[in-house]
């Protein structure tokens, strides 16, 4: 019985809620990653529906396949809600299909039309456009390449806090020159600003791509920032989870176990010595992780794959990225690991004493639809809410097929 779900292709959530209720997979050995760390329950909500409402739920929730308006009110009646809680990091999403029938969704998504601003055109009144003369700068100077220059921010995350600007005005064109760009002088920043400042040794960055993903310009740019004293929060948590899951498996490594039980799923991608994950648990949609234990080309190129496909396959002209480095090593971003040492860096991960380089990038809404906003108490303080299933985004990209 065991072997026949092993060889199963699990294509939605549901259908991973429905294996799990069988308690086949907690007998797989091939599953082992995925149970220490997923929990994964299906539940109904039912609801009374005025008689007046119906014909406009019925509207809403119908399906090219429905024979009968009954068919769509049952629908909007019953509604089947998958959680799936990362028992470790206490990420929690559920999934709700019909949520997908609202209003502010149901109409065709029609393709964004293309930026209006060609890639070499400055935008007349944009700051970022003429950054020279209408940004701030470091006090020891900028930085910049073919693509990118740095912006010292004028309203301050923390202490030292530096934009990332591009030299094109339209936020979305993503290249992979870019995205090379953009790493190769944030390295050099970290760098730069740590000999300023030796005590701060504890990097990151984050992108918002347009207003709707807290973007305060529409032009493109992204943050750096450089902490002392300990890593930003949510850094701090991951590596606490790691520790405390090498403790729980000895020998084991929460990030390889994540990677792991996502790839069981067809749901991770190997790109070099990188990996992208469709997110089992997203805060939104849509959702890419990028997991390296190198700051290397393949993390880089993971990251524009990632972004690439965010954009150009699924059409979110509107997302957050975060990018959380390890703290700084010799005053750098850690180099490549050479033969010699990799054997010691194996040990040291094994017992969660090590974080890889971890991206973070999820789409923030549909900017054709206004400006209501996809956040909302229940997703701060209580779970993500999540119409888009991880398995569809997986067989869109035909890494299920």
């Amino acid at each position: 019985m065991a072997n026949s779900f092993k060889l199963k292709k699990i294509k939605s959530v549901l259908e991973l809620a429905e294996l799990c209720k069988t308690g086949e997979v907690s007998k797989l050995d091939t599953w082992r990653a995925f149970n220490r760390i997923f929990r994964v329950s299906s539940a109904d909500g039912q609801m009374k529906i005025p008689e007046a409402f119906k014909p406009k739920l019925s509207k809403w929730f119908a399906s090219a396949e429905d024979t009968s308006s009954d068919q769509s009110i049952r629908r909007a009646e019953i509604q089947t809600v998958v959680r799936v809680f990362d028992r470790w990091s206490c990420n929690q999403t559920c999934f709700n299909a019909a949520r997908a029938c609202r209003p502010i969704n149901n109409d065709s998504n029609a393709m964004l039309r293309k930026e209006s601003v060609s890639s070499d055109e400055r935008v007349e009144g944009c700051d970022f456009c003429d950054p020279m003369n209408f940004t701030a700068e470091d006090t020891w100077g900028r930085l910049q390449n073919a693509s990118v220059l740095t912006a010292s921010n004028v309203a301050k995350y923390d202490a030292l806090h530096t934009m990332i600007v591009f030299k094109e005005h339209p936020p979305s064109h993503v290249s992979k020159e870019k995205i090379f760009d953009m790493f190769e002088v944030a390295a050099q920043w970290f760098e730069t600003t740590h000999k300023n400042h030796p005590e701060a040794i504890y990097p990151i960055m984050s992108w918002n791509c347009r207003s709707r993903a807290g973007a305060s310009q529409h032009h493109g740019h992204a943050h750096m920032l450089l902490a002392d004293s300990f890593h930003y929060g949510h850094w701090e948590r991951l590596n606490q989870i790691s520790k405390l899951y090498s403790g729980e498996y000895p020998g084991e490594n929460y990030f390889d176990d994540l990677i792991e039980a996502h790839r069981v799923l067809n749901l991770a991608k190997q790109v070099g010595s990188a990996w992208i994950l469709i997110h089992l648990a997203p805060y939104c949609g849509y959702e890419f992780k990028v997991i390296c234990w190198d700051f290397n080309n393949d993390f880089k190129e993971a990251i524009h794959m990632a972004v690439d496909m965010l954009v150009h396959v699924f059409r979110s002209y509107c997302f957050n990225a975060c990018f959380q480095f390890p703290p700084l090593e010799n005053g750098k971003l850690q180099e490549p690991l050479s033969p010699e040492n990799a054997v010691s860096v194996k040990r040291v991960k094994l017992n969660g004493g090590r974080m890889p380089y971890l991206a973070h990038i999820v789409d923030r809404g549909d900017i054709t639809r206004g400006t209501t906003s996809d956040v909302c108490s229940m997703r701060i303080y209580g779970s993500a809410i999540v119409n888009e299933d991880p398995f569809m985004l997986a067989q869109t990209l035909e890494w299920i097929k």
